[in-house]
């Protein structure tokens, strides 16, 4: 929002982006992004709707929108489909914004998850041929380039990993490891496409080894500062991307003539009913499928398939985001249409986002779908399992520091064994809380006095603050949408 109301203003800039800097800009982080938040594990179990979700949904999206363009809004069959490829994507991290506050069964999240990683490989492919149909060109995307394509960015993708993995110890617990991993990111999606190999699947394949991979040594300060970054860059990316894409939508419309704008108006409008019916429909559909394959042949491949209420909060959980305003971005200018594709594709990401993103909570609520009891049961016992694997260690007899780390570990166990959050605050961590209270307001009072200088108190608040942290639980230390 804050990007779109900044396109809205009058005094707003003209900003052009360059076609072929905005997938690589956009699309190259938040995919690795994705990775780092996508579980190999739940690819593998829930194969077969993920299949559905993220290959057969975006060609059947791209194929019904592809029809809306050709027969409503006049484009070229290859325009068409390249506005179908543009918006059939669904982007995960709006949907979770909602879901992950009301919270809904793990299945549907690992869903949304694994079909936003892999439903842009799909959707990117299919904009690359189309936009290559589109503008005549023979050098760009063709079927039997992708044939060496794939697996080429697989490849290429094993092997920047297999590199980064040996060179990274060597950024340890400085700045420069998070900047490894943009500059890396980036790297690889310009080499691909240097090389005439696909760049997502060489960015989704090195994300996916490297998140599994790292070393078990890294530093906790790395890791926690790349997650915070990483979150903060996909924010900002999204951010001017909206804004971006509101500048180009407000210029277009003063582009059009009067009697066009409306028409053009109403054409978006028609593109997003299509790509909601269609998302409702198909994931209809596949329930169905699974149900009757499940009930017939019951195959141990196949997971037991969800109720129907959480088929409905699946089928209505499909807000367009990045991937759809960087590639409407990366649509090259020589394309006949292309400000009608530009203004459907930010019609789609304002209503489903409006749409979807208001109803989705109240939906769910009233479904009764809550978050089921799966993470709570998977974690008590893992945690249980680490507290006693680090008991273990302490020295028998340790003196008053193993003492009290048995007290506070001892806290932590009751809590797993007597909570319904295994993570929940321990009576430690309380009382912990309550000393680190009256700790912020003395030291504040020594700075205000000038009993101390800026720079230690700077240092004594950062160490408050990792306490603060490590006392609180977690589901407090999660930041929210809003």
């Amino acid at each position: 929002m804050a990007g779109l109301g900044f396109a809205l203003l009058p005094f707003a800039p003209k900003i052009a982006v360059d076609p072929h800097l905005a997938l690589a800009l956009f699309i190259a982080p938040a995919l690795l992004y994705a990775c780092y938040n996508t579980s190999p594990r739940a690819l593998r179990r829930f194969w077969f709707p993920l299949l559905s979700l993220a290959v057969f949904a975006v060609l059947v999206t791209t194929a019904t929108v592809a029809l809306v363009g050709v027969t409503l809004g006049g484009l070229s069959l290859a325009a068409a489909f390249a506005l179908g490829a543009i918006v059939a994507p669904p982007d995960a991290a709006a949907s979770e914004a909602v879901l992950g506050e009301v919270g809904i069964p793990r299945r549907g999240l690992l869903l949304l998850q694994g079909e936003s990683l892999l439903n842009d490989a799909t959707a990117l492919l299919l904009f690359g041929l189309a936009s290559a149909f589109a503008t005549h060109s023979n050098t760009a995307v063709t079927p039997l380039a992708l044939a060496a394509a794939i697996p080429g960015g697989v490849v290429f993708g094993a092997l920047a990993a297999w590199a980064y993995l040996r060179v990274t110890p060597l950024f340890a617990r400085t700045l420069g490891a998070s900047l490894a991993d943009f500059a890396v990111t980036f790297g690889i999606w310009l080499l691909a496409e240097r090389l005439h190999i696909s760049p997502v699947l060489g960015v989704v394949t090195f994300g996916m080894i490297v998140s599994q991979r790292r070393p078990i040594g890294q530093p906790a300060r790395d890791r926690l500062q790349g997650a915070a970054v990483w979150s903060a860059a996909v924010l900002l990316l999204n951010i001017i991307a909206f804004a971006l894409m509101g500048l180009q939508s407000r210029d277009i419309l003063i582009r059009l003539p009067s009697a066009e704008r409306w028409p053009a108006i109403g054409f978006a409008a028609v593109v997003l009913a299509t790509v909601l019916a269609t998302r409702i429909a198909w994931v209809f559909f596949v329930r169905f499928v699974e149900g009757a394959i499940a009930s017939r042949y019951a195959p141990s491949w196949m997971p037991e398939p969800p109720p129907w209420n959480a088929s409905v909060i699946l089928s209505w959980s499909g807000m367009r985001g990045l991937l759809t305003l960087a590639t409407a971005f990366a649509l090259p200018r020589s394309v006949l249409g292309r400000d009608l594709i530009v203004l459907a594709a930010f019609g789609v990401v304002i209503g489903t986002l409006v749409l979807q993103g208001l109803t989705l909570g109240p939906l769910i609520r009233h479904l009764h779908l809550g978050e089921d009891p799966d993470l709570a049961d998977e974690i008590a016992p893992a945690r249980k399992q680490l507290i006693d694997a680090g008991l273990a260690v302490l020295p028998v007899g340790g003196g008053e520091a193993a003492e009290a780390l048995r007290f506070r570990y001892g806290a932590a166990s009751k809590v797993i064994a007597d909570s319904v959050d295994p993570q929940a605050t321990s009576e430690f961590d309380e009382l912990h809380l309550q000393m680190i209270a009256r700790q912020r307001v003395v030291l504040h009072r020594m700075r205000d006095a000038g009993e101390i200088a800026e720079d230690v108190y700077r240092r004594l608040q950062e160490e408050l603050d990792w306490s603060e942290v490590d006392a609180r639980s977690y589901g407090d230390n999660i930041l929210k949408a809003t």
